[in-house]
């Protein structure tokens, strides 16, 4: 009996063994492609942080942007995605100059008019794009062709500040630095556009290079790796070389970033990634060092 017992546990194991080969050779490829569906929303968190050092001085500076998007339209191309800013933080610290914005903190006492204290000003302007919406049009290879809302965006901002006209366009200028449709369509691609469009396996590589948009130059070349597919989740490691040349070559930056992101390949939601920036900026003949950590939270609502 006891012989038999044991003979029969070990053609369960194998038996066992044998079905989780199965499931694995059934989910040995996966299609991977950008594929958020029309009527569903996704959440994004993106946290940035960023330690510099310029001649001898140490700059740093943390940003966390939360996004809700919304797919309002799909022509079978391309999708149409409702995005809202939830929140947005920013820390930066640069010698004695330290910018601290979080859109769900209240806001300081700005006391008289408003006007004598700037930074209150900046807190108060980037605080206000807390619940603020733009549109993307975004392709099966994450893509993104189109972004609109931004200038209207920046208008509603100002207009709610009750400032008078000339302070107007001095904060729509500084608020449309940071915030544009160039600016968001970088920030985007570099978590969108990873995509091949098609069937993969593990140790299937593919290269995806995007250009900045605004006064800088250059470009990001992306080389994505299968390195594990488990179920739906695809995991891609990531290896980029960075190569931008500012406006009048006065700025030029050159650098890596290596990273892990898991892909929920039913969606395209990137359900987490953790990259490291390794970076090397010249400005005017004066060298700068930047290492910096990029974290996303992908979910589907």
């Amino acid at each position: 009996m006891k012989k038999i017992a044991v003979v029969l546990l070990t053609i369960i194991t194998v038996a066992g063994i044998q079905s989780c080969q199965s499931t694995k050779s059934a989910t040995g490829s996966k299609m991977l492609k950008f594929n958020f569906e029309k009527g569903k929303g996704y959440d994004y968190e993106m946290i940035i942080n960023m330690d510099q050092e310029m001649m001898g001085q140490a700059m740093q500076m943390d940003m966390t942007n939360y996004y809700s998007m919304d797919v309002v339209a799909d022509d079978g191309t391309t999708k149409t995605i409702t995005t809202t800013y939830e929140r947005f933080k920013m820390n930066m610290k640069v010698g004695p100059l330290d910018i601290d914005v979080d859109s769900d903190k209240p806001l300081p006492s700005m006391g008289g008019d408003g006007k004598e204290d700037p930074m209150k000003m900046v807190n108060k302007l980037f605080s206000a794009i807390k619940g603020r919406k733009f549109s993307m049009k975004v392709n099966a290879e994450g893509k993104v062709e189109e972004i609109t809302g931004f200038k209207e965006m920046a208008q509603s901002i100002v207009d709610s500040m009750g400032v008078d006209e000339k302070m107007k366009e001095q904060m729509q200028q500084q608020f449309s630095k940071q915030f544009n449709e160039n600016s968001m369509k970088d920030q985007f691609e570099r978590v969108l556009y990873i995509f091949p469009n098609k069937e993969v396996k593990v140790g299937d590589s593919w290269q995806k290079t995007t250009t900045p948009g605004g006064a800088m130059g250059g470009k990001y070349t992306s080389t994505y790796t299968v390195s594990e597919i488990e179920g739906d989740m695809v995991t891609l490691e990531e290896k980029s070389k960075i190569e931008i040349d500012g406006a009048s070559a006065e700025m030029n930056m050159k650098g890596d970033i290596t990273g892990t992101l898991i892909i929920d390949s039913k969606s395209g939601l990137v359900v987490s990634a953790d990259q490291d920036m390794d970076l090397k900026i010249t400005t005017k003949g004066k060298e700068m060092k930047m290492k910096g950590k990029t974290k996303i939270k992908g979910k589907a609502r």
